[in-house]
């Protein structure tokens, strides 16, 4: 293939006084030095020859800029990043890529596609504002007086303590525990041990005195002896991130849990997305060995095949994941007719705006409206019943299906509403790990999981069994469904219920290559969960899960914890010489049920603050929780690029709690500038960008090959660097836990 080169003239001219000023926190000279050349070159009167397309001139990695993780690649002059375009290799960036065998030195010659946010990295990276040394406020917290210090005190001080701010008034005699002081529980072993008894403790299967009497020489290692189920010390210390990628997030959590021995480790994922997480993840749960596991976080439809999508909030064009991968498949398959879509959504969003239909619905009501589409279905018996009865995994097969559910499965119906599944110990037809269907009006055990002998159920019964109320879950949800007019759920949903009837006879026209998509937009309410699961259920009513143009889980990827099978180091089950084990209650309760726990047995109810037994990293409940020191105060707060100030509802409080000494004695974070959270901080880290790094981000489940991605240094980190363990690196968030680790 013949390329033509091409020639690049630019006038724009950059003064010195004005690169001067954009430079003076960029680091000095270095930056002074990388940058000015490349912009000389760029701002010469003369033509020059276009070198950017050039292989040499080009690095290949991946975006930050939103959590899509797009592959890029950037062109760098003389050292510096110059343009950041898509990666024609990868299909979320150019559909069709190009072929992997095509030569870089070819490839090189073609860009992808890439948003402007994407291309905004350049101003991200050379953020006038970057800090490249580390901070140490001046001032009180919040008065954003800094001095520069250097790293090796900085990190000195975090570890031992003492007091740390005596030049700010008020704060002269002020002890700050350090680091060490909290570092407690230490021994491998007797981690493992206090932790067993620990649990047992909280489940009332151990006294408080027993275990006293057996750990006496070590109650000093525990937050407080009178509640071992508070855990070590080391709890006391909190880590806070906001986005943390995949690769650094194994990191931190190797260092926090298994190195530090701290319970505490959090991202922020509740004030993103976790309800649709969770709702897709006890949807798709399944039971093996006695226990419910092995959900999917996330599915989304496969847009290369799908016919008719229905999107709840989430638009190709403007959001989820993400707009260049997403809107390419979205906008192909309405050019050329082989998909429409509709948007649910309160506003008129770019997406909305090219749907065949847009159904404004109330804020909050997405289930009123999924409920209105379930009673449709049901109805008008437009759903796959033939799916839907398949009761185990031989079933399936049987009907060449990809999957099964649990419709036809009989649940206890109890005082208060439905209960558990029933299992066929419990009538006598069965093991305790077999559940219960009814088939032909007799009761039948059936193993999910079993490939060979075929089960089927009735769909929709209702009865007793040994004297006890039972009915399908199918009927259950048709129950339910039916509680309202189809006319009541679209009335209560703010929308037209003949534009909605009109969706529902296309939609079904379409069977397993009709899908129903949602992101963000319809779980970030109280109700989002159930949002969520309203929605997904209309997936299952279609029995679309597995098939082209149905709901996917994706193509996958390999896991860099090396835990997937056949990967030879796998981090998650060793590597890790004196690993601690933490436990005790987390600071935010999640993942702890009140009723096990010493304090209910001491207090009883109501608890003084919400326990969350079915979610994890609660990011807005960590600032509050250290606030009311309930279930116990915390000493030292290392904050990640995380912005509770203002990413939460009330944020105001949370910097009433973050200018609090007491509450949290040493605050310091970790960022590529100051900013509206980290400026409360006692110390900011410097951090190095998404150019300067390496990282693992994962892919999304629209793309449907397994791949996996690696970020990599495109340009030489701005920030400065130190020597850790006799190595050395740039100032980042690694760099400062090794140091620590190191002290």
């Amino acid at each position: 293939m013949k390329h033509e080169k091409k020639e690049l003239h630019l006038s724009n001219k950059i003064s010195r006084r004005t690169f001067l000023k954009s430079t003076a926190l960029l680091g000095g000279t270095a930056a002074l030095t990388q940058m000015s050349c490349a912009f000389r070159r760029l701002s010469e009167e003369e033509k020059l020859e276009y070198t950017l397309n050039e292989a040499e001139n080009q690095i290949y990695t991946v975006c930050l800029q939103c959590h899509t993780d797009c592959p890029i690649k950037v062109k760098v002059l003389d050292g510096v990043a110059v343009k950041i375009d898509g990666n024609p290799y990868s299909l979320q960036t150019m559909n069709p890529s190009l072929k992997y065998k095509t030569p870089v030195k070819q490839g090189s010659h073609f860009d992808g596609c890439i948003c402007p946010k994407g291309q905004a990295g350049i101003q991200t990276l050379y953020d006038p504002y970057r800090i490249t040394r580390v901070l140490k406020r001046a001032g009180r917290r919040g008065e954003n007086k800094w001095m520069t210090i250097s790293f090796e005190q900085a990190i000195q001080e975090i570890v031992e303590g003492g007091k740390l701010f005596s030049h700010v008034p008020g704060e002269e005699n002020r002890v700050v525990p350090g680091l060490k002081e909290l570092y407690k529980l230490r021994d491998a072993r007797l981690a493992q041990q206090m932790a067993a008894d620990a649990r047992a403790v909280a489940k009332g299967e151990m006294g408080v005195s027993n275990f006293k009497r057996k750990y006496a020489s070590h109650l000093n290692l525990l937050i407080d002896p009178n509640h071992p189920d508070f855990g070590p010390v080391n709890n006391q210390f909190v880590f806070m991130a906001g986005r943390i990628e995949h690769g650094r997030k194994e990191f931190a959590k190797r260092w926090m849990y298994g190195g530090f021995g701290s319970t505490n480790w959090y991202e922020h994922t509740t004030i993103c997305e976790q309800s649709h997480h969770i709702a897709y993840e006890k949807i798709t749960e399944q039971y093996k060995e006695g226990k419910w596991g092995g959900g999917k976080h996330h599915m989304k439809p496969d847009l290369y095949n799908s016919e008719f999508v229905i999107f709840f909030g989430t638009g190709a064009f403007e959001a989820n994941f993400g707009p260049p991968y997403l809107s390419n498949m979205v906008t192909e398959g309405l050019v050329s007719g082989k998909m429409k879509f509709v948007v649910v959504d309160p506003r008129l969003s770019k997406t909305a705006a090219k749907a065949w239909k847009w159904l404004s619905v109330k804020p909050g009501q997405d289930a009123a409206l999924a409920y209105g589409m379930i009673r449709w279905l049901l109805d008008k018996e437009k759903y796959d019943k033939r799916y839907l009865t398949n009761a185990n995994k031989a079933a399936a097969q049987a009907d060449n299906e990809t999957s099964w559910t649990n419709a036809a499965y009989l649940v206890h119906l109890e005082a208060d509403g439905p209960g558990k599944l029933v299992r066929a110990s419990e009538i006598g037809i069965g093991g305790e790990h077999q559940f219960v269907i009814i088939h032909n009006g007799r009761p039948r055990a059936v193993d999910p999981h079993d490939e060979k002998h075929p089960v089927e159920g009735d769909l929709f019964f209702k009865g007793k069994l040994k004297g006890k109320e039972v009915a399908t879950a199918l009927s259950l949800l048709a129950d339910y469904a039916r509680k309202n007019t189809f006319e009541e759920w679209c009335e209560l949903a703010g929308v037209d219920s003949r534009d909605v009837d009109e969706v529902m006879w296309e939609f079904s026209q379409h069977g397993k290559k009709a899908t129903v998509e949602l992101y963000r937009g319809a779980v970030q309410h109280t109700n989002g969960y159930y949002n969520a699961q309203a929605i997904i259920s209309i997936n299952l009513l279609m029995g679309n899960p597995g098939w082209k143009g149905g709901l996917t889980s994706g193509g996958g990827h390999w896991h860099e914890d090396g835990s997937k099978k056949g990967q030879p180091f796998n981090l998650k089950a060793g590597l890790h010489p004196g690993k601690l084990t933490p436990f005790g209650h987390k600071l935010t309760r999640e993942k702890s049920h009140y009723e096990e726990s010493t304090l209910f047995r001491e207090a009883g109810y109501p608890a003084k603050r919400p326990w969350f037994p079915h979610t994890g990293n609660n990011y807005q409940e960590i600032l509050p929780s250290a606030q009311d020191g309930y279930p116990y105060p915390i000493k030292a707060l290392f904050l990640h690029k995380g912005t509770p100030a203002i990413s939460v509802p009330g944020a105001h409080k949370n910097i009433e709690i973050l200018t609090n000494l007491e509450a949290i004695p040493l605050f310091f974070a970790c960022d590529i500038l100051v900013g509206d959270t980290s400026m409360y901080a006692d110390y900011i880290f410097p951090d190095t960008t998404a150019w300067e790094r390496w990282g693992t981000p994962h892919t999304t489940p629209a793309y449907p090959v397994k791949s996996s991605k690696v970020r990599q240094p495109a340009v030489e980190p701005l920030v400065e660097k130190v020597t850790v363990f006799g190595h050395e690196m740039p100032i980042n968030m690694e760099a400062v836990m090794l140091a620590i680790a190191e002290k």
